[in-house]
């Protein structure tokens, strides 16, 4: 029997208007460290009961999120041996909403991002249900909304 949520009660509370934060993934805006991001969007979205092909979406369309992040290098200065500079910081966060999933990620970035006519965002678009994007001051912040799926009986 359901109640009209679209995820298991222990995990959001429809009263609440704010989201639920499930995740929260701080990591370093480097490729090395993109399989951390794509497991945990993988698990957060079998938690939540998306079908297998949502699943696999999710995998994909954060991971391209993450490139767009990747893809675009932000001038810092080097160290004194003069080696390029470390990677800016990347945060993922998920949030739960009655009947979405907020992916949000955040990091500096160049002027001109993002670059929306790339390959790498026409696939982003077709993945989830909206794309949000802001950029204020360098920082970068995209957001990937996907509903939730619909309750089983």
């Amino acid at each position: 029997m359901t109640d009209g949520v679209r995820a298991p009660r222990l995990l959001v509370d429809t009263r609440a208007a704010a989201p639920t934060r499930l995740v929260t993934l701080n990591m370093r805006a480097d490729k090395d460290y993109l399989a951390l991001a794509r497991t945990c969007a993988m698990h957060t979205a079998a938690v939540l009961g998306f079908p297998l092909s949502r699943v696999t979406d999710l995998r994909l369309a954060v991971n391209e999120a993450c490139l767009c992040f990747l893809e675009a290098p932000v001038r810092r200065g080097s160290d004194l041996l003069g080696s390029s500079p470390a990677p800016a910081a990347l945060e993922i966060a998920y949030d739960l909403y009655p009947e979405e999933l907020h992916v949000t990620l955040r990091s500096p970035v160049p002027e001109n991002w993002p670059r929306v006519d790339e390959t790498g965002w026409a696939l982003l678009r077709a993945l989830v249900g909206d794309v949000r994007v802001f950029a204020h001051e360098g920082l970068g912040t995209l957001t990937l909304i996907e509903p939730l799926p619909a309750p089983t009986r």
